[in-house]
């Protein structure tokens, strides 16, 4: 396995809102990128609270006798999990109240991608091509896929960064769940401080470049800083030759 991650608070934010972890274990290798939203520093709040809590909730619940879809299901528990805690915790607290985040998390097993989404973090496949393999809970990817906006009306909407469902924003939440053959590509995750300001074909071009997955990511996120760097900006990249549970 090969992972380079960073996270960096960009150009204009005061804290870094983001939280990302990554799990370099041979069996189940994954990672897990939030972006978090609120007032009085409720964002960094809920993106840490949801990868704390989906990580141990995988560490108790992913055994190696399951099969990809098992585990597919266990990464919507964790979701549903850690969205009813950061719910809760909110409404008893009222500095933090209305607190949410993005979550996107991607799993290599058994020759699968398999991914948990809401929000509009990205997960991408990148080998000979890039795929955005999460669909974007946003109101202006509603209009896109509606045909009410066209790809270049939507990179300058005023509202590109309403987000239409999120985690912990309401007692229950439906989790995308994607499973997907994984053939050697290249796993990126991020947050839309980096897609706001770097194109995909941009994120393909260094990610495929011959040097170390880490360094690919610095240099994505000094790019995006380079471009007014509006938002706090997260990235992980990981991939790996050949899975060990192939079926």
């Amino acid at each position: 396995m090969q992972f380079g991650a960073i996270t960096d608070i960009g150009m204009r934010r005061k804290i870094n809102e983001d939280s990302y972890y990554v799990n370099e274990n041979d069996t189940f290798p994954y990672a897990i990128v939030a972006d978090g939203m609120g007032g009085h520093q409720a964002g960094e709040i809920a993106s840490k609270m949801l990868v704390d809590i989906v990580k141990d909730h995988l560490t108790k619940n992913l055994t190696a006798d399951l099969d990809y879809v098992e585990a597919g299901e266990v990464m919507r528990q964790a979701f549903i999990s850690a969205n009813s805690t950061i719910y809760n915790y909110a409404k008893t607290h009222y500095k933090i109240m209305g607190m949410g985040t993005t979550a996107t998390l991607a799993m290599i097993y058994q020759s699968k991608l398999i991914t948990a989404h809401v929000g509009d973090s990205r997960a991408y496949l990148v080998g000979s091509e890039i795929k955005q393999v999460t669909r974007d809970h946003s109101y202006v990817n509603e209009l896109l896929i509606r045909g009410e906006i066209s790809p270049e009306m939507a990179k300058h909407h005023p509202k590109k960064n309403y987000i239409t469902r999120a985690m912990g924003a309401e007692d229950t939440v439906k989790v995308d769940i994607s499973i997907k053959p994984y053939n050697d590509e290249t796993v990126v995750l991020c947050s839309d401080g980096l897609t706001n300001f770097v194109s995909d074909e941009e994120i393909m071009a260094y990610i495929v470049r011959e040097k170390p997955l880490k360094e690919n990511c610095e240099e994505l996120v000094a790019l995006a800083n380079e471009r007014g760097g509006g938002d706090n900006i997260t990235i992980v990249a990981f991939e790996r030759e050949k899975c060990d549970n192939e079926q």
